[in-house]
């Protein structure tokens, strides 16, 4: 009888220690949940500022450089017709200088398209990898899903007395059995929970070092713009001294 009432409060002091680390775990499970969620975030931040950086890069500073490349590929077209051969020998050298142009300007556009085509493919590798997210957040969903189903069956046989027999048919031993159970369950808990703990606290100092270069890239493509759009001005200023030689 004595060691009955020992197993029991062997059983009462096991369940409360098990109970207390229950409680630490649930603080900092519910720590992590928030260090992912914030993580999420910064992730979600970057892709906008990335998405804003080639947005501004691409859409933005590269339209405008192509179109200052075809408007000076254009002047020189027009300064080469505007060419007045006197012999045979200047009318081939101004057809072989036009030749010569377009030549350069098919090699340029191959250039572009070359890098075009990288930047596509580029892209295709970024929407394969939105494609797998998107299947994991799927997945991981259905396995939510799935809880909830088992969870509302088991929960009905509860209600209709499933847990009541369990308790009536429980036992010394067999309570102890189930405390170390939970107490085994909850070491492995703890020791997932901080591993993963540390690595979200990793990845999120990376993440925040990352948003500095993010910023910067930003302003290097600002700086860049700024000398396109100049170019552009002299750009102008060469297409208008194209156009006096032409009416010359």
């Amino acid at each position: 009888m004595t060691n009955r009432q020992d197993l029991v409060k062997e059983n009462k002091m096991g369940i409360r220690k098990n109970r207390r680390i229950i409680f630490e775990l649930q603080g900092e499970v519910s720590t992590t949940y928030a260090d992912l969620m914030l993580l999420l975030a910064d992730i979600e931040e970057h892709r906008s500022l990335w998405h804003r950086n080639f947005t501004a890069a691409f859409t933005g500073n590269r339209a405008i450089a192509v179109d200052n490349v075809n408007d000076l590929y254009l002047a020189r077209h027009e300064m080469t017709n505007a060419l007045e051969p006197k012999s045979e020998v200047e009318t081939n050298f101004r057809s072989m200088v036009i030749n010569e142009t377009e030549i350069e300007q098919i090699e340029n556009s191959v250039k572009l398209n070359e890098k075009l085509k990288e930047i596509c493919l580029r892209m295709a590798e970024v929407n394969v990898i939105y494609e797998s997210i998107t299947g994991l957040v799927a997945q991981t969903n259905e396995v939510i899903a799935e809880k909830a189903d088992t969870m509302i069956s088991e929960n009905a046989d509860w209600v209709d007395g499933a847990l009541s027999e369990r308790m009536n048919s429980s036992t010394v031993n067999s309570n102890q059995q189930n405390v170390a159970s939970n107490s085994d369950r909850l070491q492995k808990l703890k020791e997932l929970s901080r591993m993963e703990s540390d690595q979200a606290a990793a990845v999120l100092s990376r993440i925040e070092s990352e948003t500095k270069s993010i910023l910067e890239m930003g302003d290097d493509i600002a700086k860049r713009r700024e000398r396109i759009q100049a170019d552009r001005e002299r750009v102008t200023a060469n297409h208008r001294r194209t156009a006096d030689l032409i009416s010359k």
